[in-house]
């Protein structure tokens, strides 16, 4: 009978991609809907400029939201299967819609609080942010040697190094905007970070390599594979049953990796019905990491031809917990990961925004938008187009339509809720995936609260 192993090594990209998805809960990032509602005092977060005509004081209560998006048209009803009343683990039908090439990301803005006060022409604010910024790119042939074993892939050399960036801070921020007559408006803010976890891979040591022997059906693995952690994970050990992934629950305190970013933007009015507006965002934003931040290589090869480890018994659970253990201990050595202290700086991605604002009635605004985002790995660009309505003295409703490098079908729709000083809203650059997300590749909303007098 043949026999094949799924390299355990395996084991170790899942549990970091699960850790990945929990470290990167939360908010947005792309957030056009917002840039385009005037009404929402959370617009100030993305243009420091921008503030209520004719209010005074601001208090923004906590503001939740996500972007996230999975190249390709994969979503998470692919990953599960109805078997009688139980929802089960089935990865072949999302692995089918993979391309060579995957991508999954992962931006999150949630804020804490929010203060802004008017003293003339000028005005003050001030925020408590918490962000993740997540990229993972990783190929199909991982996928299915994750899921399927290594049987399939006999006689074939399989390259599945994945590439990981998963950055979590904390933003605390102070902001100055001036208005110029009645036709101009700058502002600035400036931002202290203070980094809470961070997992970087080495990009120059991202060699996985799999081959199974056509003639013995014998395994070959080589690494050289490395990857930076700060707050993360304080050692990995491959030795005994499992791999034992040592975690630092998040116990950087804040300060200990510190950085820091501008924000600046700008309103321009043109006659009485005209407005224009850019911003830059994240400006020179970078993150030391000096404290408990490690680096971790594993560099090694093996030549194994042990028992029948599927990838799909592994995630299910049957694999008889003794010959898996011992097929672990053997493979430690080729593993091996060595710890070592590092220290590293991390580059923030920028945003840029410009928009116009058109008031074509009394209660009606068009409008038009401009996103681009950069960093060291990826950059994207979106437009959108909006309409914004004021049904009512207390509502506000808006409608976009946006295009982005992964879609140019997003419908985006607002609402936002006056009663006295209580502002409450919620909004979404593409409303139906965020209502059925599990449906979808991509999901994008943020809601949130103010005090406005």
């Amino acid at each position: 009978m043949r026999k094949y192993i799924l390299p355990p090594l395996l084991l170790r990209y899942m549990l970091l991609l699960k850790v990945t998805l929990i470290v990167s809960r939360g908010a947005a990032q792309q957030e056009l809907m917002l840039y385009l509602s005037p009404e929402t005092w959370h617009a100030n977060t993305v243009n420091p400029a921008l503030f209520l005509p004719e209010k005074n004081i601001f208090i923004g209560g906590p503001s939740l939201g996500l972007d996230a998006a999975h190249s390709g048209d994969i979503a998470y009803r692919d990953l599960l299967r109805r078997e009688g009343k139980r929802s089960i683990l089935d990865l072949s039908g999302a692995i089918s819609k993979l391309q060579p090439e995957n991508t999954l990301r992962i931006d999150q803005r949630n804020e804490r609080a929010l203060i802004g006060f008017r003293l003339g022409g000028w005005y003050l604010s001030g925020n408590w942010s918490q962000r993740t910024a997540t990229t993972l790119t990783y190929t199909r042939a991982l996928a299915e040697l994750l899921w399927y074993g290594n049987g399939p892939f006999v006689g074939q050399l399989l390259d599945i190094g994945p590439s990981l960036s998963t950055i979590r801070w904390d933003e605390l921020g102070v902001g100055l905007a001036r208005s110029v007559g009645n036709r101009l408006c700058i502002g600035v803010r400036i931002k202290y970070l203070s980094g809470a976890a961070m997992l970087l891979s080495d990009e120059a040591r991202r060699k996985i390599q799999v081959f199974t022997e056509p003639d013995v059906y014998q395994l070959s693995l080589q690494t050289d594979y490395a990857f930076y952690s700060s707050s993360f994970i304080a050692a990995v050990d491959t030795s005994g049953f499992g791999y034992d992934l040592s975690f630092n629950a998040l116990k950087n305190r804040f300060g200990q990796n510190a950085g820091i970013s501008g924000d600046v933007g700008l309103l321009i009015r043109i006659g009485r019905h005209l407005l224009l507006s850019a911003s830059a965002l994240d400006i020179g934003g970078r993150i030391q990491w000096k404290q408990n931040t490690a680096y971790f290589h594993s560099l090694g090869k093996f030549e194994y031809s042990g028992l029948f480890l599927p990838g799909t018994d592994i995630l299910n659970g049957t694999v008889d917990s003794l010959d898996f253990g011992a097929a672990l201990d053997s493979l430690n050595d080729v593993l091996n990961f060595q710890r070592a202290d590092a220290k590293l700086t991390t580059v923030l991605p920028a945003r840029y925004y410009a928009a116009v604002h058109w008031q074509l009635l009394q209660r009606w605004t068009l409008g038009a938008v401009l996103h681009h985002q950069r960093d060291e790995r990826r950059q994207t660009t979106a437009v959108g187009f909006s309409g914004y309505w004021l049904p009512l003295p207390w509502l506000g409703v808006g409608v976009m339509y946006s295009i982005n490098n992964r879609s140019a079908t997003n419908l985006g729709l607002s609402a936002a809720v006056r009663l006295g000083p209580v502002q409450a809203f919620a909004l979404s650059d593409n409303a139906l995936n965020a209502i059925t997300p599990y449906r979808s590749a991509a999901v994008n909303f943020r809601i949130g609260g103010a005090l406005v007098f």
